[in-house]
């Protein structure tokens, strides 16, 4: 059951491209400095549990912010559905800014702990469950649907650049201020996106779940997906990226690369020819737009499914050229798929299927890792990889076969 509440008389028009709109790029761009705050914090939280002293404890403090997000993110879904978008992000990013605040004061007084790191990745873990789904639902109250695309390669573009330079940022900014350093400018990475979060209002309403409980509301979105074999298969066909790519560029590449002799360095070269792959292939997808991006996004994915297939069984050329085929690939095809989702997806389910889809990244890409470990010490790794690569494979020729994935256009309307 669902509402739709009350919308401007006069809403404001989007502009027709991306590059014209300033509240969509003002938001995408505070989301980036956002990431690179995250880098630097995940850099000083690893390296700080790692001086624990304790492998164990090391680790658990690591998940634990896993462990509440894949708890509550089917919950943050049904919210985001339920009430405001931007409402639900604004009070995730009030509720981590007081967080590190309070983390910071605790710091002062009594210095690092595992205790207190445990608590600050508990309480992040919470508002990463709320913040994620709503995240997912604000750029279709933003841009018009054709734009989505775009603006998910963009905003993967920001998280990538994040990566590169967040992350050595954080090592500096261990060294120079310590644990407290990193929370600061954590922090100060939240307040921006918190200021931009208010001055960037909606443009569009969208319909609202209205059920009698969250429990409820959380059924009628898995029966939805049940219902709806356009948004099941795309959820499916997502979920698949993680299950069948990341087993083998993380594991399997490090392997190979012990097996071989290749050392660090060889396999630092392989993942960068990764990483540079995929910042060319997202600037593509910033200027490319097929006409039906679903299946412009599969026939892509049978290279990379192929490219899979050489770890493990290639010399070193060979593999490395397979994983720039990698990289360009994830760089195009990943933001038509998300930006086809979000077209996609009724919009008062927007927030409850993109939960269930991470929820099911969450919990297969462990298991799959293990799964490929143990496939590369009983048979090779050379089979592992192929293996995973005939699944992919088999996923993306189903995802092939459906009309609705394979001929879905996506309409110039602001949303539904």
């Amino acid at each position: 059951m669902t509402a739709v509440p009350p919308v401007d008389t006069a809403p404001a028009e989007a502009p027709k491209t991306l590059w014209r709109d300033r509240r969509a790029l003002g938001w995408a761009f505070a989301t980036g400095v956002s990431s690179v705050g995250d880098e630097i914090w995940y850099v000083a939280l690893a390296f700080t549990a790692a001086q624990l002293g304790n492998a164990g404890l090391a680790g658990l403090v690591l998940a634990c912010a896993t462990i509440p997000r894949a708890l509550l993110t089917i919950v943050g879904g049904a919210l985001t559905d339920r009430f405001d978008a931007r409402r639900m992000m604004i009070g995730a990013d009030v509720a981590r800014i007081v967080v590190l605040a309070g983390a910071l004061t605790a710091l002062a007084a009594t210095g690092v702990s595992a205790g207190l790191l445990m608590v600050v990745g508990l309480l992040f873990g919470v508002a990463d469950a709320f913040y994620g789904p709503a995240a997912g639902a604000f750029p279709r109250q933003l841009v018009r649907r054709t734009e989505l695309v775009r603006l998910s390669a963009l905003r993967q573009l920001l998280d990538r650049l994040a990566g590169v330079l967040g992350a050595p940022l954080g090592g500096l900014v261990l060294v120079a201020w310590g644990l407290g350093g990193a929370m600061l400018l954590d922090l100060v990475s939240f307040a921006v996106v918190l200021v931009v979060l208010v001055a960037v209002r909606p443009r569009w309403a969208l319909a609202r779940s209205t059920g009698g409980t969250v429990r409820a509301d959380i059924g009628d979105g898995l029966a939805y997906l049940r219902r709806t074999p356009k948004v099941r298969d795309l959820v499916i066909t997502l979920s698949g990226l993680n299950v069948f790519v990341s087993p083998v560029v993380a594991v399997g590449l490090a392997l190979h690369a012990v097996q071989r002799g290749w050392g660090g360095v060889g396999l630092g070269w392989l993942t960068a020819a990764m990483g540079g792959g995929a910042a060319v292939g997202t600037l593509i997808a910033l200027k490319w737009r097929p006409g039906r991006p679903l299946r412009a996004a599969v026939l892509l994915l049978f290279v990379q499914a192929a490219s899979l297939a050489l770890v493990g069984n290639a010399g070193y050329a060979a593999t490395l050229g397979g994983m720039v085929a990698v990289g360009v690939v994830a760089g195009l095809a990943s933001p038509m798929l998300s930006g086809a989702f979000q077209a996609v997806v009724d919009e008062e389910y927007i927030g409850r299927v993109g939960s269930v889809l991470t929820l099911t990244d969450d919990a297969l890409t462990p298991a799959t890792m293990v799964g490929f470990g143990f496939l590369a010490q009983v048979l090779g790794l050379g089979i592992a990889a192929l293996l995973f690569a005939g699944g992919f494979l088999a996923l993306l020729l189903y995802a092939f076969s459906r009309p609705h994935v394979r001929d879905l256009r996506i309409p110039d309307e602001r949303n539904s």
